[in-house]
């Protein structure tokens, strides 16, 4: 049996924009909202402050759950992701971002982070697609969103 991992997102807003992690590869620019995995004995708070650091240099404050999805790799037509993963992932509110250093480490791929203005989310390489509208709209309508791209 594999393990589920589960990861936290930041989602960070400023202005009429959201905090974006910016990563290249083969396919060109694509972007995810900074985060990643819950380490063993780590809580929700930790990894999400430990991430942001990694991934932007910045710090926030971790607000509410704004909703969950599910990734099951093996149901997706993608070679992009590992083979089997099965991640539950929650998208957490992260106010008052400031940037405190220099960011540690980046994601595989990852070549900085961006401040994307929300109308251009519909025409970039994003995940998950199928939550731009929610995210343009600052609106989730319910927190379990299912298992999504």
């Amino acid at each position: 049996m594999k393990n589920v991992r589960v990861s936290v997102r930041a989602v960070c807003y400023r202005d009429n924009a959201l905090l974006l992690a910016e990563h290249r590869d083969e396919r060109g620019l694509w972007y995810i909202l900074p985060g990643g995995g819950v380490q063993h004995n780590e809580t929700l708070d930790q990894a999400f402050d430990r991430e942001l650091l990694e991934e932007t240099g910045g710090k926030a404050k971790m607000g509410d759950i704004l909703f969950v999805r599910e990734v099951l790799a093996d149901r997706l037509d993608t070679n992009y992701l590992p083979a089997h993963l099965h991640q539950i992932e929650m998208f957490v509110e992260a106010t008052e971002f400031e940037i405190v250093a220099e960011p540690a480490e980046f994601d595989k791929d990852q070549i900085g982070f961006v401040w994307m203005p929300l109308e251009k989310l519909d025409e970039l390489l994003f995940f998950p697609k199928a939550m731009v509208q929610s995210f343009q709209n600052k609106s989730f309508d319910k927190i379990y969103q299912g298992h999504i791209r």
